[in-house]
């Protein structure tokens, strides 16, 4: 096949996908209607400029275009309201923070095809709670999972240390979008992925309970994955099944031990703060495991959601953790190529989403750091 061939297709692929019509792009890149369809139809190949401007407005690299065969990623997104527009947004971004994270794992040499193991709960789609059979089922495998990823005594953002181990590479990134927690992504080849949003008014807590239900998504709906369908996620028996499982692999009964003395009597608001901190969760999965392990009762638990929404904790946390820094493990794996003189300056700044200037910034920060060190 030609290359004017293989770039029409990639075009007339995402124009497809996007619902983008011939003269919106012959616009775009100032040409008429017909020379446009020329460029699809592989007739006539299309400059590097205007292809470089069809690049951009597609979120694309120019190298996408050139290829004749893509693999795509597969998505399943939590969030509450997405539209057409947010979810293609989402999308090519998502792909380029995959692309790029694991393009840095594949310099350093490490192989990061990993898939976690799937579980079948036999569960009708339709089920509106989850039967206790079920939930016992859920919490026996957050145990193991805990066990396999070696979480142990782990809180917190220690955690995510934990998943990247195993090879389940979490990334954090700004998504203007508040309502979108999550996003989690799957490919044969390249592995596993979770996309956390890092917006600053997302509590620090619920951003790693984020981590935890997009992972019972990869193991218990593998088949809810589609290639290039971006799904929005509501609160289905799914979401429900990911939410157990993640109050559970966080806050498993046995690290509730230590706390019996409170847990035995009437637990106070003072009570309840000083657990959910010194476990790093949010406090609402702290009431909702209690309730379920029947430290309190429904109706006491029914009263702190309604104290909670009262005193405005609906998205926000009281007492919350302190913001941490992100993406540590990819950053270090930049620096030490840096370092071995693998990479230079402007692939540290294609690798970590920065500019040349901040790219230099922290390659003079990393070799005083040597010096220093």
């Amino acid at each position: 096949m030609s290359l004017a061939k293989v770039i029409g297709n990639n075009i007339h692929a995402l124009m497809k996908k996007q619902n983008v019509k011939i003269k919106q792009l012959a616009d775009l890149i100032g040409v008429t209607r017909q020379t446009m369809t020329k460029y699809l139809e592989g007739e006539v190949i299309i400059d590097s400029e205007k292809l470089f401007k069809i690049a951009e407005f597609f979120g694309k690299p120019l190298d996408y275009f050139l290829e004749n065969k893509h693999e795509e990623m597969a998505f399943l997104f939590r969030a509450h309201v997405l539209n057409k527009e947010s979810i293609s947004t989402v999308q090519n971004k998502v792909c380029d923070l995959i692309n790029r994270v694991y393009e840095i794992y594949e310099l350093a040499g490490e192989k990061i095809s990993y898939l976690p193991q799937q579980y079948n709960l036999k569960i009708d789609s339709k089920e509106k709670q989850i039967p206790k059979e079920i939930k016992l089922k859920i919490e026996q495998i957050a145990l193991e999972e805990r066990e396999w990823l070696n979480i142990g005594e782990s809180r917190g953002e220690e955690i995510i240390e934990c998943f990247e181990n195993k090879g389940i590479r979490i990334i954090f990134e700004k998504f203007d979008m508040p309502d979108m927690f999550g996003v989690s992504a799957l490919h044969d080849q390249k592995g596993c992925f979770i996309v956390i949003n890092d917006d600053e008014n997302i509590p620090e807590e619920r951003k790693i309970f984020s981590i935890v239900h997009e992972y019972a998504h990869i193991l218990f709906d593998r088949n809810q994955y589609r290639q290039v369908i971006l799904q929005s996620t509501r609160r289905n028996i799914y979401e429900k099944i990911a939410d157990k499982f993640a109050g559970y692999f966080l806050i498993p009964r046995k690290s509730l031990a230590k706390y019996s003395v409170l847990l035995k009597s009437q637990l106070s608001w003072n009570d309840l703060i000083y657990i959910k901190k010194d476990l790093r969760v949010s406090l609402k999965a702290l009431l909702h495991v209690l309730n379920d392990y029947e430290y309190i009762s429904d109706k006491e638990y029914q009263k702190w959601l309604k104290y909670l929404n009262m005193k405005g904790y609906t998205k926000k946390e009281p007492d919350p953790m302190p913001y941490f820094k992100k993406n540590t493990a990819h950053e270090k794996i930049v620096r030490m190529l840096f370092m071995k003189e693998h990479i230079g300056i402007n692939k540290v700044a294609e690798l970590l989403g920065i500019s040349v200037e901040e790219a230099r910034e922290n390659a003079k920060k990393w070799m005083m750091d040597e010096r220093e060190g």
